[in-house]
This record gives C-alpha cells, structure tokens and sequence, in this order.
C-alpha cells in the first residue's frame, strides 16, 4: 500500500487548487489510481489522509473505530456548531457520547408506536394530491422537498405545511442555497487571516444558520412552555423529557454538558440532515426510474401487491416490497448523495494498513469511490437494482462496499429510520404514478453541489396517474 504526500507548488493553499472545477472525490479517485488508495492532501494548512477503497475505509470505521471516532474541529464548524455542542460536528468525548446516547434515546421512543408511520402518510398524500392536479411534466424537487420537510417538521414539531405555504417556501430557499452556494467549503478554514474580514461566502453560510435556528427556536421555546410527559408529541419531546430525566439523576458537572444548547444543536442535526439526505435521494430515484422505464414496471407490480391504495404507510410493508428495496440501494449507491461522507479525526496516533496516522489529522473516506470501484461491482455505471437481491428475490445481505450511511461510532443516526422512511416513500408515489421523462429528452446523471453533496440537475418528469 502506498502512503503518498502530494506537494502543491503552492504552500498556502496545499492542493486546494486541484480541486477547482473537480469535484474532490473525483479528483482523490483519479489520484489514487497512480498513488494508491491512501494518500495524504493537504487543504491550506490542514493534513488530510483521504481513504479511497473498501478495504481502508472498513479498516478506519469498523476494525479501528475507536481511533478514527473524531470530527475535525476546523473554523467553520465550531462557529456554526456553537462551539460544536452538535451530535454531527461534535468531537468525540463524554460529552458527545451523552448526546448521542439521549438522542438515540429520544428517537427511539418517538419512532415507538405509529407516529412516524402517520406523519409520512400524512406527508406523502399532501404531494400525491397536488400532483394529480398537475398535467405537465414538473420538476420533482418542489414535490420531493415537501415530503421531506413535512416529514421532518412532523417528526420535530408535529406541524405540517401546503406547498405556498411561507415556511415551507422559506425553508426550501434556505437549504437549497446550501446545496448549492458553497462547493468544497468556506476558505476561512484554509486562510486562517480571513477570518479578520470573513468572505462574502462566510457572511452568507452564516446568515442562513442564523435563519434556519431562529425558525427552530420558535418551535423549541412552545415546546418547553406546553412539555407534558403525558403527552409525547414529536422527537423534540422526547429530546426535552430525556434531557429534564438526565438532569434529575446527575450531578451538576454533567448537567453542564446536556445545555439547552446542545439540545437545541441536536434537534438542528435532525431536522437539517433529515431533509436533505430524503429529499436528494428521491430526487435520484425519480431520475433514475424515469430513464428506465423497465424497472417501474417491476415496481408497480410489486406494490400494487403489497400496498393499498389508500390508508397508513405501515413500516412493516417494507418487508414485502424488496425490488423496490434493491431499486433505492442501487439509487443510492450510484448517486452517492454525501461522496465523502462528514470527515472523521484520529484521536490517537493509529495506523492505516502499514501507514502512520498521527492523532489529529483530518479522515477523508471517499465512499463515491467504494461504490464506484470496478473491483467490487460489475457493469459499475449500469443501474441494476438486481445486485441487490439473491437467487429468491429476497434482498442478499449487505456489500461491504456499499456504505451511504458510514459505519462505526459515527454512523448515521437515523439510518435505521430513514431506510424504511425511504422505501415507503418510494412505494408510496410508486402505488400512484407511472413516472417518465417529457418525450424527447435525455437523462443527465452529472451531478451539481460541490465536493460534498451531489445533487441531480434540474429535470422535469411526468407524473400520471396509474
């Protein structure tokens, strides 16, 4: 295995001008074809060591994760963060590890009962209603972000909203200007002495945090004024009464780690993520199904099966619809929605194969790679939900090279969730449509967003009912 430090001719910025105009996960794939799949780049002033296949990755995640559990704390982060009091830019530490606990804690007695199951057919059949009003061909992103922010508000804040609503306008300007305003990421973290006078990019990146907190605050201080542990109503609380059990069993030094603030920070990391890892992925598939007309047909004969064609979204459904299952593994494999995941941190001086990693250096694990390799797929670019399934139909156990939620002590924490949120939702346009492109046009799989979300160009498709 080869351990290569590339050396930019300009010291500053280190390789960060290799990336201009290449997505960084392309250009780290093209590069570890000549270097190998462990290398070390250096992003300004800070030492990264990008992992670009399975077996590193897996190494990094599962075999060491206790060394690789670490989130880099650059500029950016900690300010956005509060201080990175949030589970998903927080470094690993008690701290960190106490709010992960009270949130997996909190989600998990929300998803309990039929909660979640009413909010998606609640939020599914607002989308579906609209649609069978429209004729010509749209752009699914409105649609798509519907569902995921109704989801998301209903899950947080049992609230919902009509597609003019202003909220829901608002909130779709805001997180799609994130996915589309800031590339690779703020250059404050690179040029420490732009900090002094912060880039328009920085200014804007923050204004739109402000933004999106300002509204969930809202909703946070109504929720703690009306909080009944008679009366779970939502994930918030469930946050808020594990929060106020927490704090009646410990000790003042720990109760100053479980803040508002960081409950606060955790209720953002679900809302924000939530929303766009849906919304994105259904954007994918819709693109996908509709420039492959066979596949469709395969759905639909499997959810007209399965599904009815009215009444609750029930997650055990998910259990039967196993083409539509394989249909999303191969949506998101290919699409690799966040390519480079969120970056890890050693907190200890560890190795990769026969290569040092210091403690402190910045993880990149390039996970559009693993789902691209040549080596672990066959027909790699070819979309082929059947690679998913075994000789039965039934879906076959996991690849190790298949990876969209990460793994370890940083893995995704509502995976568990959102693979059955995501089925059902698919299944669920799927019981009520036949999705095509406009006659005449061509698909185009290239990717927008930078080096860390990939997002489908704009299209349009049809949407007719079945």
């Amino acid at each position: 295995m080869c351990y290569v430090r590339i050396i930019s001719v300009i010291s500053l910025l280190g390789n960060v001008l290799s990336f201009r105009g290449t997505p960084m996960y392309q250009k780290l794939a093209e590069w570890s074809k000549t270097y190998g799949p462990v290398m070390t780049v250096y992003l300004g002033p800070i030492r990264c060591v990008a992992l670009n296949n399975t077996e590193v990755v897996l190494e990094a995640l599962v075999k060491k994760q206790a060394d690789f559990a670490g989130r880099p704390q650059t500029y950016s982060t900690k300010l956005l963060s509060d201080g990175a009091k949030s589970i998903a830019l927080g470094d690993y530490h008690a701290t960190w590890r106490l709010h992960r606990k009270l949130a997996t804690k909190a989600l998990r007695l929300y998803t309990s009962g039929n909660r979640l199951e009413l909010r998606m057919t609640e939020s599914l059949n607002k989308v579906v209603e609209v649609l069978k009003g429209i004729k010509e061909p749209v752009n699914p992103h409105l649609y798509n972000s519907l569902v995921a922010l109704n989801i998301l508000f209903g899950v947080c804040f049992d609230q919902t909203y009509a597609v003019d609503d202003p909220m829901f306008k608002n909130m779709l300007s805001i997180f799609d200007e994130f996915l589309t305003s800031f590339g690779n990421g703020p250059l404050e973290d690179i040029i420490p002495p732009l900090r002094l006078c912060p880039t328009k990019q920085m200014k804007r990146m923050i204004q739109l945090f402000d933004d999106i907190f300002n509204i969930l605050d809202i909703f946070i201080v109504e929720h703690r004024n009306t909080l009944s542990p008679d009366h779970i109503r939502d994930f918030t609380d469930s946050i808020l009464l594990a929060q106020k059990a927490a704090m009646e069993e410990l000790d003042e030094a720990t109760m100053s780690k479980i803040t508002d603030d960081h409950v606060r920070q955790t209720i953002g990391d679900i809302f924000g993520a939530g929303i766009d890892t849906t919304r994105l992925t259904l954007d994918w598939a819709i693109l996908y199904l509709a420039s492959h007309p066979e596949v469709p047909s395969k759905i639909h004969k499997e959810v007209d099966q399965v599904l009815p064609k009215s009444g609750t979204m029930l997650l055990s459904y998910r259990n039967h619809l196993p083409y539509t299952e394989a249909v999303l593994h191969e949506v998101m494999r290919l699409s690799s929605v966040v390519p480079l995941s969120l970056p890890h941190c050693t907190i200890c001086d560890t190795k990769i194969g026969d290569n040092d990693v210091p403690q402190g250096t910045m993880v990149l694990l390039n996970l559009w790679m693993m789902h691209h390799d040549p080596d672990k797929w066959t027909d790699v670019e070819a979309f082929k939900p059947e690679r998913f399934l075994d000789e039965t139909g039934a879906m076959a156990p996991k690849p190790d090279s298949w990876l969209p939620f990460s793994a370890g002590r940083r893995v995704c924490l509502g995976e568990s969730v959102a693979k059955q949120e995501l089925v059902l939702l698919l299944a669920g346009y799927m019981r009520q449509f036949k999705i095509s492109l406009p006659d005449g046009v061509k698909p185009d799989f290239e990717a927008i967003g930078g080096g860390f979300v990939r997002t489908p160009k704009p299209f349009q498709s049809r949407f007719c009912g079945t």
